[in-house]
């Protein structure tokens, strides 16, 4: 008799105090474990039901990763009812043959792949591709089934739902990343590939930046300490003078990140790294906050390691574009504030004063279209970037007429 059970794994307590949740696989005797990468306190897991009581979204991940397993475990048993090796079994439960994956089924792993690497991010994005375009084509099918005209009518049935070509973007080029990688897992060919000839459509969309001036009223504004617009006011200025930073990135820098009179840090969502010269502007706002796990002291260490990192960060995203948007409207702009808006208008403002483009994309973090201005830079280290953002900030900083 083979059985197959979701359940806590008491012999190894982590140094937190949790136990890691695996399924364990017995035939007769004979028992393997197979591991789901998540931990939990042993209050927080029902042993009968196999959920995380304190996790409704973690219960489902574990829900579609039982479904997968429990579906393999059932069709090898039943197709070797009389040889059942516990370990021959687990190994078919973890890498079924790759000619009998579907689609669905491979995109699924994908996305179990990413949550045991704890890319939390991009597992949400997959999720939520998998989600939209399995309710409109059928991916309960071989790699070999899917062909050029099934995206051509997935596109159609998504401009139906009015979702714009950007929008669609997004999920296809997700639904791209797991085909590319069926590819490279030889589970399809290379003359198979039906992205060969679609074309992912988008459409051009108009940046929303501040002028200089409107930069300046910005900087201008006079939010008392006690107001409640003040920190996210500060957050707002320190996101334009440290050169178009990426909100995320200034929410995690910690204070081993600055260094000899600089904020070194890399970049989470490509891994680059910046170097930015501490001027006596952003050591002001700096100073109005209370440094904790990090230099803003807003994000706790606990929660940026957790596997609800991504919505906690989304979380606090909304909050500080809410408050940026009522800012915006109390100032009288044209456009409506946001996060993003600093990093274009940093952009727009630097070209604005005539930096060059190549000088705004290393600054920027961007990859410079000059080779022979990337060596130039390097070799006069950040010197001119400096510059460039010393001139800036002393242009907005001045007092609006």
């Amino acid at each position: 008799m083979a059985t197959l059970k979701l359940a806590l794994d008491k012999r190894r307590t982590k140094k937190d105090g949790t136990y890691p949740i695996v399924f364990k696989l017995t035939v007769k005797s004979k028992q393997a474990i197979i591991s789901t990468g998540v931990c939990v306190l042993e209050n927080e897991f029902c042993d009968k039901s196999g959920l995380v009581t304190s996790s409704p979204k973690l219960s489902m991940e574990l829900v579609k990763l039982d479904s997968i397993y429990r579906a393999r475990f059932h069709d090898y048993v039943i197709n070797n009812h009389d040889a059942i090796d516990v370990n021959v079994l687990k190994t078919y439960i973890l890498n079924k043959p790759k000619a009998e994956l579907t689609v669905h089924e491979f995109w699924e792993e994908t996305i179990v792949q990413l949550r045991t690497m704890k890319r939390y991010g991009s597992m949400k994005n997959y999720e939520q591709a998998l989600r939209t375009i399995s309710s409109e084509i059928n991916l309960q099918i071989p790699f070999k089934s899917l062909q050029y005209k099934d995206l051509v009518q997935l596109e159609g049935k998504l401009i139906q739902r009015g979702m714009s070509y950007n929008g669609m973007a997004v999920y296809l080029r997700a639904f791209r990343a797991v085909c590319n990688r069926a590819i490279k897992e030889d589970i399809v060919g290379y003359d198979w590939y039906p992205f060969r000839k679609f074309v992912l459509k988008k459409s051009k969309t108009t940046p929303r930046v501040l002028s200089i001036d409107e930069m300046k009223l910005y900087f201008s504004l006079n939010y008392s300490t006690a107001h409640p617009h003040y920190r996210v006011w500060n957050i707002g200025k320190l996101l334009f003078l440290l050169r178009g930073i990426n909100l995320k990135d200034l929410l995690l820098l910690k204070p081993q990140d600055i260094k000899h009179g600089r904020v070194l840090y890399k970049r989470c969502k490509t891994g680059k790294l910046y170097s930015i010269m501490l001027t006596e502007e952003i050591l002001e706002c700096l100073s109005h906050f209370a440094t904790k796990d990090t230099i803003l002291g807003i994000v706790s260490k606990d929660k940026v390691q957790s596997a609800k990192s991504v919505e906690y960060f989304r979380q606090q995203i909304k909050n500080i574009n809410n408050t940026l948007k009522r800012i915006g409207k109390e100032a009288g702009f044209d456009e409506a504030l946001s996060t993003y808006v600093f990093r274009y208008s940093y952009a727009n403002i630097a070209k604005q004063l005539g930096f060059s483009k190549d000088l705004i994309a290393e600054a920027l973090g961007h990859e410079y279209g000059n080779r022979v201005t990337g060596i130039y830079l390097e070799q006069f280290d950040l010197s001119y970037i400096d510059e460039m953002n010393s001139v800036i900030i002393t242009h907005v900083k001045q007092v609006p007429l």
